[in-house]
């Protein structure tokens, strides 16, 4: 069949996902080890008010479809956020950008619920990962001149792949949303966060920076335009995964390094797979992870006055976020690469102050001292030199950072709780008024 007379659904063999209707009981259980040689402790809040609605609606015969809109600061985001579904067996289906299903992964974390988003210009060489693979090396073979006079020697034609552009992987993308909600009933996992890059290009995927970046408005547009054509009910729930310190933080600046080399970005997700799984090794102090959800936010069937909801989403899982010792420091550093104790001990008081009055989540900070709060952050910084982005003098009076690209990271986690948002609060309240 030609490739313009292919029919839309005709490609969603190509980004599927492989969730069934079953528990996942071995499945939480095998990532809630790995969580364990990863992370000190999970804290989990305000999931049960979620579980309860959709027992209450199972109960019943309803559904409501569930949109999870979280920040991304790590490859771990899904994987913790899908293993505490798991465990309440509510598990959705994950966004996940075509560059992670990389070879046996690909099924893998399809198996998970994950399902593929074309980034970039993709070539297709068939929908099972082994087959692909093998002919993506045969095609880098047919390559080089001297391979190829063989190959046309021995009379061998080359695969011509599919192709996916950017128009068409968006029609799939739209499609296959569409097909999840309408049709698989599914709740689905999204990270909105996107960067311009300085050649004017998008960019999905992880904050680099650890700031939270803007929502792309397109998602929550198609959201709720296709929410208007169809009587299941959506619902948005914000996510945060607020890290003591995030997994792969000093890998960041090399995987960026690595994306922008014409022959090492192929590798790029097989060097940050390694390193996230095999860190724990020689890692001497685990930090620790809460996940957040806030309460459901419902689509309306009518005309809706959130012109701005993506910001609105923003906002929401922005505020989500919990404050470690880390980001406290990372915060009273900002641009500086050296300060007294004296001098950061006051900032720290400072810094604490303002979130107080901002009402963050302090809640691991609560009855610690400007020493403490120091002292518990050093300790995360200050492991073997492969962990290691901060020390201080023998005398213990000034702390120098190794690594400020790394360090500015846990500057940048907090820094939005100090925003003054696009949305005023007075604004919203002339909103929801006429609404």
């Amino acid at each position: 069949m030609p490739e313009e007379e292919k029919k839309i659904e005709d490609y969603f063999k190509y980004v599927c996902h492989h969730l069934k209707d079953k528990e996942y009981s071995f499945e939480a259980k095998f990532f809630d080890f790995v969580a364990r040689r990863l992370f000190a402790r999970t804290e989990i809040v305000g999931l049960d008010e979620l579980v309860q609605q959709k027992r209450s609606e199972e109960a019943a015969g309803k559904k409501t479809i569930t949109i999870y809109i979280a920040r991304h600061l790590s490859e771990f985001d899904w994987q913790e956020i899908q293993r505490i579904l798991a465990i309440d067996n509510i598990m959705a289906c994950v966004q996940a950008g075509d560059n992670l299903f990389i070879g046996p992964m690909d099924p893998l974390l399809r198996h998970h619920g994950g399902f593929k988003v074309f980034r970039d210009e993709a070539k297709l060489f068939s929908d099972y990962w082994l087959t692909h693979s093998f002919y993506v090396l045969i095609d880098i073979l047919w390559k080089q001149k001297p391979l190829r006079k063989i190959f046309n020697a021995l009379g061998l034609k080359r695969k011509k792949p599919l192709v996916i552009n950017a128009n068409l992987a968006r029609d799939i993308y739209t499609a296959y949303i569409k097909q999840l909600i309408e049709v698989e009933g599914r709740d689905i996992l999204m990270f909105p966060e996107y960067t311009k890059t300085d050649d004017g290009k998008t960019k999905y995927g992880r904050s680099y920076s650890g700031k939270l970046l803007e929502f792309t408005p397109l998602l929550f547009r198609m959201l709720r335009d296709l929410n208007k054509k169809t009587d299941i009910k959506l619902q948005f729930v914000p996510v945060n995964v607020s890290y003591e310190r995030v997994v792969e933080d000093q890998m960041f600046q090399k995987l960026e390094e690595m994306k922008s080399h014409r022959f090492k970005k192929r590798f790029t997700y097989l060097v940050d797979y390694f390193f996230n799984y095999t860190h724990w090794m020689y890692q001497r102090r685990k930090g620790m992870v809460a996940i957040k959800f806030g309460k459901p936010i419902a689509l309306r069937k009518k005309m809706d006055f959130k012109v701005r909801l993506h910001e609105e989403l923003r906002k929401k899982v922005g505020e989500l976020q919990v404050v470690f010792p880390t980001q406290i420091l990372g915060y009273a550093f900002h641009d500086d690469t050296t300060l007294t104790e004296t001098e950061l001990l006051s900032r720290v008081d400072k810094t604490m102050a303002a979130l107080k009055s901002n009402h963050a989540d302090v809640r691991f900070l609560e009855g610690l001292s400007s020493e403490e709060i120091v002292r518990r952050a050093y300790a995360i910084f200050n492991q073997n030199p492969k962990r290691r982005i901060l020390t201080k003098d023998r005398t213990g009076d000034t702390y120098t950072v190794l690594r400020p690209e790394v360090l500015s990271q846990y500057d940048s986690h907090i820094a939005h709780l100090f925003e003054t948002w696009h949305v005023k609060d007075q604004f919203k309240k002339i909103i929801d008024f006429f609404r």
